[in-house]
């Protein structure tokens, strides 16, 4: 009788310490954030909802501080829509092309990083200080790296 209480018992803790863990496991997953890889693997996966909001408090800002017009702020917000679009439609159109001509792509596209500032200014008639006032408020400048360089040095091309 002794036995069979000690095999109940040791059964018990057992399946007791599996479901412990198993739910822990469950919990500890429920709460994880999506992340992106990159240096330090903490980066956030961006959400839509929260880039386009934070675009609009960013430039109702600089609306009601006089930096830039209501129109200018409706040019750039159709402008950063415009740019959505295409950028939806080149992920799409490099959905059907061939591992060697992805990779030509990309290296022809990321080659020579588009001119931020001239964008702005362009799309909506801004002056240069306004297109950066706009740049900077939609994008903040990075915190320094680990040597005092920038937070994320680009890599070396092979």
């Amino acid at each position: 009788m002794k036995q069979y209480f000690t095999k109940k018992l040791v059964s018990g803790l057992i399946l007791g310490c599996l479901a412990l863990s198993v739910g822990a496991v469950a919990f500890a997953h429920d709460r994880q954030q999506e992340f992106m890889p990159g240096p330090g693997m903490n980066h956030r996966m961006p959400n839509p909802e929260d880039r386009e909001k934070h675009m609009k408090i960013s430039m109702d800002k600089l609306v009601n501080d006089g930096t830039i017009t209501q129109e200018q702020e409706d040019n750039l917000i159709k402008f950063f829509k415009e740019k959505d679009t295409q950028r939806k439609s080149e992920m799409e159109k490099t959905r059907s092309m061939t591992p060697e001509e992805r990779d030509t792509f990309f290296k022809e596209k990321f080659n020579q990083p588009p001119d931020m500032t001239k964008e702005l200014k362009d799309a909506a008639g801004l002056s240069d200080e306004q297109a950066k006032a706009v740049d900077d408020a939609l994008r903040p400048p990075h915190r320094p790296g680990p040597e005092g360089g920038p937070c994320c040095p680009k890599l070396p091309t092979p």
